[in-house]
């Protein structure tokens, strides 16, 4: 049976998702091996391996989600996309072998504040003109319109009335 899987590995499919020089059967083992782990670990009292599994799944989310935020932010700008995509990935495997959980858990804290950054404080900007520059920003990062109050704010003579505010002040047209 195993030639036989061998054998079908090296026909070409359009479905088959792996190098041809992987045959099916070593597809198929290594499949097994890994179901075999995670069936190992789901199964087993161990504290590691549950914290590991955890702190993986913790990964994996903050990776999504900086790649996530990084096709928000740098939309329709391909350079930018591709240094971001190349950027994360490479940090992400520089840092792979990392088995210390207090290390791990600083660098998923490290890539939430890179990923909240990304969101809340960068916006595009396009050069139009030699001097002009086109900003693009996100619709969350859009802000209300609060009218502008030109008359200054009153003392008040004791300290139990309430201060009046700008949105307190009648609204007048400048023309």
């Amino acid at each position: 049976m195993v030639e036989a899987l061998n054998g079908a590995a090296h026909a070409k499919s359009a479905f088959w998702p792996l190098e041809a020089s992987i045959t099916l059967y070593d597809f198929i083992r290594s499949l097994t091996l890994q179901c075999d782990c995670i069936a190992w670990c789901l199964q087993s009292s161990s504290y590691s391996c549950k914290v590991k599994m955890a702190s993986r799944l913790k990964v994996l989310g903050v990776f999504k989600a900086l790649h996530r935020t990084r096709m928000d932010v740098f939309k329709e700008d391909d350079r930018a996309l591709t240094a971001a995509r190349q950027k994360i990935n490479e940090e992400f495997r520089k840092n792979k072998n990392e088995t210390l959980e207090e290390n791990i858990n600083q660098m998923i804290k490290m890539a939430a504040g890179v990923e909240v950054f990304l969101r809340q404080d960068v916006i595009q900007a396009e050069h139009v003109a030699e001097d002009r520059i086109q900003l693009r920003p996100r619709e969350s990062l859009l802000l209300e319109n609060v009218p502008y109050c030109d008359t200054p704010r009153k003392k008040s003579s004791s300290n139990n009335a309430p201060k009046q505010s700008c949105n307190d002040a009648p609204i007048t047209r400048c023309e």
